[in-house]
């Protein structure tokens, strides 16, 4: 893997682990009657993954990012999609074996709504020692987040991360929990991080009731006292609390844009959102706001491209 250095210009550098793979997007008037014969409005054909998405999102605001994924060796696809939406793959582990992991989705744009198909391709995700040798200097980055998957080699990459910043409080941690399996790997992850990312889905699985609830119980039922634990509730907004002085902060979601007719990909927005406004130093409630409403922007047009930042 091409070798990164440590350049004063890029202080604030990000890394970012998880999934790349291709997703099929069909757009519809509505979701589609079982054994039924409709047309779509829109196919598209790009990158999707968790990961990959906050990358997008990432470079739209200006963060100087890394993606550290595993994709297939000479798949062009995958390869010319990602630099189609401006993402490099030269950090990324190109494996030998294993398939192209694949997204089929319909975005109902009546309702905003997306049904995500996933083939996971058997292709065998990042270890902690490639991990390692891939990044011997983790020093270089200012935040690494991890998408929440491949939970036994992300917690021993984040001790490994813990164990290199010593007693720095950079590169920052954050995690992201958003699907509703039972992963007791991934729970045993959030103590460890410094931001920990709660989807509505994950809240209620656990089961909380409402943005504000998940906030205190999961610092309560993990002991996340010192962690920033950030929690979007759809069209209800986000709620956070923060460790510098204890206060709930509850920020509505931003609907001037207009209503939602493509939710796919908002989680991952908002995510990159906070990530690199808290990166850059804004107070907690500043980042929600920003947040929102760049998230609030995204879901009433397609895509994850072309984003209104402002």
């Amino acid at each position: 893997l091409p070798s990164l250095s440590l350049n004063p210009v890029m202080d604030k550098r990000i890394l970012v682990v998880g999934l790349s793979c291709v997703d099929i997007i069909n757009y519809v008037k509505s979701y589609p009657i079982e054994d039924s014969d409709s047309r779509i409005l829109k196919q598209i054909w790009t990158v999707g993954g968790n990961a990959t998405n906050n990358v997008i999102v990432l470079n739209q605001l200006n963060s100087y990012s890394v993606l550290f994924s595993a994709i297939p060796i000479n798949c062009i696809l995958i390869t010319s999609l990602l630099a189609k939406v401006g993402v490099s793959s030269e950090h990324c582990l190109h494996r030998l074996d294993g398939e192209l992991p694949t997204s089929t989705v319909i975005v109902n744009e009546n309702t905003g709504s997306r049904t995500i198909m996933h083939y996971r391709g058997q292709l065998q995700e990042p270890n902690c020692e490639e991990f390692q040798l891939s990044f011997p200097d983790i020093n270089i980055f200012s935040w690494i987040h991890f998408e929440g998957r491949n939970f036994e080699n992300v917690i021993m990459i984040i001790n490994y991360i813990l164990v290199s910043r010593q007693n720095n409080e950079k590169p920052k941690i954050s995690l992201e929990c958003e699907k509703v399996r039972d992963f007791e790997t991934l729970e045993n992850a959030i103590p460890l991080v410094d931001v920990v990312f709660v989807s509505k889905d994950f809240a209620r699985k656990k089961g909380f009731q409402n943005k504000e609830e998940t906030v205190l119980g999961i610092q309560q039922e993990y002991g996340t006292s010192h962690a920033i634990v950030i929690c979007p509730w759809a069209e209800q907004g986000v709620a956070a609390r923060d460790t510098a002085n204890g206060e709930m902060i509850s920020v509505d979601a931003f609907v001037e844009a207009g209503p939602a007719i493509d939710t796919l990909g908002a989680g991952d927005c908002f995510i990159a959102c906070c990530i690199h406004f808290l990166n850059e130093g804004n107070n907690l409630r500043e980042v929600l706001v920003k947040a929102c409403r760049i998230t609030g922007k995204k879901v009433a047009r397609r895509g994850l491209l072309g984003l209104d930042v402002s």
